[in-house]
């Protein structure tokens, strides 16, 4: 199992998103979520993809089939104890099609009815939400006509290391305990709630802070 993109829930419109722009990403296509309330703008590496999230309708977001997704929790930006992050993981193996965690089984609207997004149970909302997609794969492994922008301004090509802050002084979930296994993450309780990348095993030795703005730390 490995990263397949990290969600920041943002305002309306996600003008958080200029300043990555800015910095000197290359932005992908965005999109909306029909009957699940949420939109987009994503920006896309070899090996992972940055959403920033918002709340685009408010009846959607807070439908039967959507609600136990808690994004409009997430997503209304009120509380500090709330984690505004989604961690998305896919297979690293074809036939891996179950979530390595406890798990409930998300049917939304925009996707065929055989597949689903696995949500990890019982995550409390001061942690991410943890999520499984057993059809996804690597932006650098799609065929080309649906391929996104991937080579930026700025010299970050591949995600090597994530973690992950969460705002909290109580043991972390289950879920989380699973996923400090990976190599390449870690899930950490601290004061504040944000996100470091590390790009290509930080050769450069740079970093950008894009805080308050995001809650993210990018190193390259």
């Amino acid at each position: 199992m490995e990263i397949d993109h990290i969600f920041i829930c943002t305002e309306n419109k996600a003008p958080s998103g200029d300043l990555l722009v800015e910095f000197g990403l290359v932005e992908g296509s965005s999109n909306t979520h029909p009957g699940q309330g949420t939109a987009n703008r994503r920006f896309y590496f070899h090996n992972l993809m940055l959403e920033l999230l918002w709340i685009e309708n408010l009846e959607e977001v807070q439908s039967e089939r959507t609600k136990p997704m808690r994004l409009f929790e997430r997503c209304e930006l009120t509380s500090n104890n709330v984690s505004p992050f989604g961690i998305g993981f896919r297979p690293t193996k074809e036939k891996d099609e179950a979530a390595p965690f406890p798990s409930w089984d998300y049917h939304p609207i925009y996707l065929p009815d055989f597949l689903k997004i696995q949500v990890a149970d019982n995550t409390p909302l001061s942690e991410p939400m943890y999520f499984y997609l057993s059809f996804a794969m690597r932006q650098d492994k799609v065929s080309e006509d649906k391929r996104e922008p991937m080579e930026h301004k700025v010299p970050l090509k591949e995600v090597t290391n994530v973690k992950i802050h969460v705002n909290q002084d109580i043991s972390l979930w289950t879920s989380a305990y699973i996923l400090n296994q990976l190599h390449d993450l870690s899930v950490e309780n601290d004061k504040e709630h944000f996100i470091e990348l590390e790009f290509d095993n930080g050769t450069f030795n740079q970093s950008k802070d894009f805080r308050p703005n995001l809650p993210l730390f990018i190193k390259w």
